[in-house]
């Protein structure tokens, strides 16, 4: 795919060939993710891509936050990879990405840091690993800085683009109570946007989405702390009616 604009080196033919052949082997884990996830919320292709184009693409605009060559590929290498050990076990799936990561050996001719920044970024998208247990910068990478926007952007992803209403449709008779409201929570968002210092989700209902708004704001409290330490402006949400209804 078309490198983001976040990444705004021009690298050469090699690296993007390295690159696609990265995005593509991921592609195929995340293609047959629903094997393991029937009930859940899209972990697939679309959530990469909107983490990718939408969350960190705007967010970063908005924030005003400008990152070197390398971290930017971090977070676009993360979005393809996080996901992927989901294949295997979706309570432990952190871990599993990072060893499919690593079988793959298309990490081998990336600089050595790569890997070790990738496993954090990978560990730290979910709020049980503590960000205090990943270091402050590698080498030029300011790893915790990265690992904080990568855990929010990828909370980020809870508009209606998750559970389709189409499908929902079609499979809500097997859906368990839990996974019904969950498909319904997401629903209900019709849009998030970022407009610093607030990020703002447009709902048609305000209270049948809170369950995934208050799920984000305590992903917000867990990067509080890396947020101000880096002068980040810690954002606010706010839940509005679309303007639209």
């Amino acid at each position: 795919m078309e490198i983001p604009n976040y990444i705004f080196v021009e690298y050469s033919s090699d690296t993007k060939y390295l690159i696609d052949a990265f995005d593509n082997y991921s592609t195929q884990f995340l293609t047959f993710i629903p094997r393991k996830l029937p009930e859940y919320s899209s972990h697939g292709v679309d959530h990469t891509l909107r983490i990718i184009n939408k969350n960190i693409n705007l967010f970063l605009g908005a924030w005003g936050i400008i990152l070197n060559q390398d971290e930017g590929l971090l977070l676009y290498l993360a979005a393809w990879v996080h996901d992927i050990g989901c294949i295997i076990s979706r309570e432990d799936h952190a871990s599993a990405s990072i060893k499919l990561m690593q079988k793959s050996k298309l990490l081998d001719p990336f600089p050595e840091k790569y890997v070790f920044c990738l496993k954090h970024i990978i560990l730290a998208h979910r709020k049980s690993y503590s960000l205090i247990d990943v270091p402050d910068e590698c080498d030029n990478v300011r790893l915790r800085m990265i690992c904080a926007i990568f855990r929010l952007m990828d909370a980020c992803d809870i508009t209606r683009q998750r559970c389709p209403s189409a499908v929902y449709d079609i499979i809500k008779l097997e859906l368990g109570d839990e996974s019904n409201e969950i498909w319904k929570a997401h629903m209900n968002i019709k849009d998030l946007i970022y407009h610093k210092p607030n990020i703002i989700i447009y709902v048609d209902d305000i209270n049948i989405s809170k369950s995934l708004v208050d799920n984000l704001n305590c992903e917000i409290i867990t990067i509080k702390s890396t947020f101000e330490e880096n002068n980040l402006i810690v954002p606010t949400i706010i839940v509005d009616i679309d303007p639209k209804n």
